[in-house]
Parts: structure tokens; C-alpha cells; sequence
């Protein structure tokens, strides 16, 4: 059926704009072979293109001046990206910019809310169960040995917030700060092989005894290195922890701690390059600790370096 259009009906249409909104994404991997070669190679290979939004503007020719003045950016926590990162560590209390839960394992809060893409604003004794001591009030950074505690984890801030939490003072700016492995000091130094390959990484076996006299397992593979800067100008850093990725490096991952913040790293890869993985962004200021921890389990760690990179 066919009905006629009156001719005024078509002069009053099309009154209708758009635009696109574009999105980047960008992935970066690399990994490595074991430690048999004296490969000297040097990779830092990370990049992060941050992407750009564009927001569409509302022409409204009616009385409604719509004025999209919101919080652009502001997108609210996914507290279920902790649990999903592991599954023994409880979200007890969530809300659009937090996130309140125990770590069981010694994950420590670092860990525990970097998972979210948030930072540690209080941590407290807690219990498998979503039990909180309120009354045992620890530090975010505590290397306390406690297999559980209570994590509560916020965003690192908005632009105002950043600024004033981690205010940079202009006289002493921050700038990159490098350490390789061979400044590092080492705990159950019997277990390392510092020698034989320009990385330190634990080891079980016998055959690297010729090129390190200091090394003597006793088959645990278990110790600490530690890395620390001195003098590290207030500001927020990039840190980067570099190791020697093989095919039979740790199943369960590394487990690096930089001021205090736990990331496990993963550097089991066949290709044997030595990698700067990203371990997080903080602020930072005066003496940092950058340590790899290999107490945790019996795996075979590597570092070779660390990097803070304002």
C-alpha cells in the first residue's frame, strides 16, 4: 500500500550527525631458551601505545542543549579480574573504584590488586573467609612472610589525584635508573650461577660447577637477589624486571617484588633471549628494592637487570 508525502514532509528531515569512535590495542611478547648458550643478547622489547578516544558530540536543535560534561574516563573496577588471576584469592567487598579481599597464598597485596589494573591503599591481617583484622594494620609493601592478609586496592588516581599523591618536585626530576645482576646481593648465594652466562638464575644440576666456583646446590634451587637503587627522585616509574627466558625455566613463574609490589613473571620461552618484562607502574622515591624472590617454589629464576623508567 502507498500512501503520497506531502512536499513539506520532506523538506523537514536529515538532521542527523556521527562519529566514529576509534580504538588501539597493542600487544607485545617475547620469551626464551634455556641457559646453555653464552648468549649476550640484549632485548627490551616492551611498548605501550595507549589509545586515543574520541567522544561523540551531541548537536541537539531542540531545546535540550545536552552538554556531555562526565567522567570520560572513568570506567569501574572489574574486581573479578582478581579472582580470575587466581582463584584461591577472595573478593569480599567491591564497589565502582575499589576492590577488598584476602590473598591466601603470599601472594602479597601488590599481586593481589595489580590483577584489577588498582594499587594497595590499606592492608590489614585477614583469614581465609573474607576475615579482616582491622586491628593489625600493616603496610601496603610489607615482605611480612604472611600467607594471607587483607588487600584493599583503589585506582592510582585521576589526573588531580596522581598529581598530588605523587608530586615530583622540579629541582630533581625523575629520570631512568638502571642496575644489572652483578651488583645484586644474593641469599643462599650456593644455589645461584652468577658466572656462566651474563644472568644469575638458580640452578640444581652440577654441570655449571666449572664456570662458578660459588656454586654448590643442594638441589633446592631456592634463594633471593636483590637489586636496590638509591636516590631515586620522587615520581611515577615504569619498572622493568630483565631475565633470561628458556624452555625450562619455572613453570609457576618468577616472583618479582619491586618496592614492596609482587608480580609473578612468566619466562619460560625456547627462543633464550634476555627479556625487560613490564612488573607494574608506581611511585616511587629514595630507596627501592627490586628483589626475585626464588624461595616460593623450586623453579629455575633469571635476572639479569632491572629498569625504572619515569
Amino acid at each position: 500500500m502507498h500512501a503520497r508525502i506531502p512536499s513539506l514532509v520532506l523538506v523537514l528531515s536529515f538532521f542527523w550527525l556521527g562519529c566514529p569512535t576509534v580504538h588501539g590495542d597493542d600487544v607485545a611478547g617475547d620469551d626464551d631458551i634455556a641457559g646453555d648458550d653464552d648468549v649476550a643478547d640484549d632485548d627490551t622489547g616492551d611498548d605501550d601505545t595507549s589509545d586515543d578516544d574520541t567522544g561523540d558530540d551531541d548537536t541537539g536543535d531542540d531545546d535540550t542543549g545536552d552538554d556531555d560534561t562526565g567522567d570520560d574516563d572513568t570506567t569501574p573496577a572489574d574486581c573479578s579480574l582478581i579472582s580470575q588471576a587466581n582463584p584461591a584469592w577472595e573478593v569480599c567487598e567491591t564497589g565502582d573504584d575499589f576492590c577488598n579481599g584476602v590473598f591466601t597464598d603470599g601472594a602479597g597485596c601488590g599481586a593481589y590488586c595489580n590483577a584489577a589494573g588498582m594499587v594497595c591503599a590499606a592492608r590489614y591481617g585477614g583469614e581465609p573467609g573474607c576475615i579482616k583484622e582491622p586491628q593489625n594494620v600493616l603496610s601496603c609493601g610489607d615482605v611480612n612472610g604472611h600467607q594471607s592478609d587483607w588487600c584493599e586496592c583503589v585506582f592510582a588516581g585521576g589526573d588531580d589525584d596522581d598529581d598530588d599523591s605523587c608530586d615530583e618536585d622540579p629541582l630533581d626530576p625523575p629520570y631512568t635508573m638502571e642496575l644489572d645482576y652483578t651488583v645484586a646481593s644474593y641469599t643462599e648465594r650456593h644455589n645461584w650461577v652468577l658466572t656462566c652466562y651474563p644472568n644469575a638464575y638458580t640452578a640444581s644440576g652440577d654441570e655449571h660447577e666449572a664456570c662458578d666456583n660459588q656454586y654448590s646446590p643442594d638441589g633446592s634451587r631456592t634463594g633471593t637477589a636483590t637489586l636496590t637503587f638509591t636516590g631515586v627522585p620522587r615520581g611515577m616509574y615504569d619498572a622493568y624486571v630483565g631475565g633470561r627466558h628458556t624452555s625450562n625455566r619455572n613453570p609457576d613463574g618468577a616472583f618479582f617484588i619491586v618496592d614492596g609490589n609482587a608480580v609473578v613473571i612468566d619466562q619460560v620461552d625456547p627462543s633464550g633471549d634476555y627479556v625487560y618484562d613490564h612488573h607494574g607502574q608506581y611511585c616511587l622515591e629514595g630507596t627501592v628494592d627490586v628483589i626475585l624472590d626464588s624461595t616460593v617454589n623450586g623453579g629455575s629464576d633469571s635476572i639479569f637487570g632491572a629498569k625504572l623508567v619515569p
